[in-house]
C-alpha cells in the first residue's frame, strides 16, 4: 500500500520529525526511481506546478541530491498576510529567509535588518488603525461615540510616527549597496519632524520645541486635517498616511527584501538529504536546517 502522496517538504530548526519549528515548505516533485529508490528535487522559481507529487512505498528510498533542494525568498514570503492596500508583514519572512543556511549576513547586520523589519510592521499596524479609525468613527451614531473613535484613530497615528520614523532612518542609515526608495526619502524628514512633536508632546503642551517657536510647537494639538482627511499637521509640515504613508511602507518593504538577497535569492543545500520509508509510522518529510549547511 502506498503512503500518502508527498507534495512538500519542511525545513525546520531541530532534529526532530513533528516538532513545532518549521521554517518553511517547500514544494517538490520526482525526479526519477531507480528500483526502491526515488530522487526528488524542489520545484524552480517560476516553473509551471502540474500538482505532481513523489509516491513512495513502504521501504522505498527518497533521496534529494546536493543541491536538489532550493529555497527562494518566494517561498519564505508566500506565508504573509497582505493587506488590501498591498503591504504584508515582513519580519517573519526576513528572520526566516536570514536563518536558513547558508547565513551569509554578520550577526550585527542580521539583528539590524530584522529590527527594521519589526518597526516598519508595527508602524503599518498601527497605519491601518488609525486609517480604518478615522472610518469607524465617522460611522458612529453619536458625536460622544465619534470622539471616542477619533481619539482612538490619532492615537494609532501617533504610534505610527513613531515607529516609522525609526524604520524610515534605520533603512536611510544601512549600509547596503540596494538604493533607498525614492518614497521613503520623500517623507522621511516630515515623518521625523511630526514624530519628534508627538513624542515630546508634553514639551508642545508647555509651548516648547526645539527648532519651532511656541505658536508652532501648539500646532500639534490641532488635527482636525487628520480627522477630516487623514493628514498629520504640526507647524508647516504635513503627512498623508493614506497619499504618502502607505505607498512609502510598500517601498520601504521591498528595499528590506532586496537587501536580504543582494547576495541572491535562492539558498541550495549542500548534503544529501534521505529518507527510508515504513508504514507506520507514517513520515513527514522534514530537513534539519544544521544539517543541511
Amino acid at each position: 500500500m502506498a503512503i500518502k502522496p508527498i507534495s512538500w517538504l519542511g525545513l525546520n530548526l531541530g532534529p526532530k520529525v513533528g516538532e513545532d519549528d518549521v521554517i518553511v515548505g517547500v514544494r517538490v516533485v520526482p525526479v526519477k526511481r531507480e528500483g526502491r529508490t526515488i530522487y526528488g528535487r524542489t520545484l524552480n522559481f517560476g516553473e509551471p506546478d502540474n500538482g505532481e507529487s513523489i509516491t513512495v512505498n513502504p521501504g522505498d528510498t527518497l533521496i534529494f541530491r546536493p543541491g536538489f533542494i532550493n529555497v527562494s525568498i518566494t517561498d519564505v514570503d508566500r506565508y504573509s498576510d497582505w493587506g488590501p492596500d498591498g503591504y504584508a508583514p515582513v519580519a517573519n519572512t526576513i528572520w526566516s529567509w536570514l536563518i536558513i543556511p547558508p547565513v551569509t549576513q554578520p550577526r550585527e547586520k542580521y539583528h539590524y535588518l530584522i529590527a527594521a523589519a519589526r518597526r516598519l510592521d508595527m508602524a503599518h499596524v498601527h497605519c491601518v488603525g488609525a486609517l480604518d479609525g478615522l472610518k469607524a468613527s465617522s460611522g458612529q451614531p453619536s458625536f460622544l461615540k465619534q470622539r471616542v473613535g477619533m481619539f482612538k484613530a490619532l492615537g494609532h497615528a501617533e504610534s505610527m510616527s513613531i515607529a516609522l520614523n525609526r524604520a524610515f532612518r534605520m533603512i536611510q542609515n544601512a549600509k547596503t549597496k540596494v538604493a533607498v526608495p525614492t518614497e521613503v526619502n520623500a517623507v522621511a524628514d516630515r515623518a521625523q519632524i511630526i514624530r519628534n512633536a508627538f513624542e515630546h508632546i508634553d514639551e508642545r503642551a508647555a509651548g516648547k520645541a526645539r527648532q519651532e517657536g511656541p505658536a508652532d510647537a501648539m500646532t500639534v494639538f490641532d488635527q482636525s486635517d487628520f480627522f477630516q482627511s487623514g493628514i498629520l499637521r504640526y507647524a508647516d509640515h504635513s503627512l498623508d498616511i493614506a497619499a504618502e504613508v502607505v505607498p512609502a511602507m510598500i517601498a520601504a518593504r521591498k528595499f528590506i527584501v532586496d537587501v536580504v538577497v543582494h547576495e541572491g535569492s535562492t539558498k541550495t543545500t549542500s548534503v544529501e538529504i534521505k529518507w527510508t520509508f515504513t508504514e507506520d509510522p507514517e513520515p513527514i518529510p522534514m530537513v534539519h536546517l544544521n544539517a543541511a549547511e
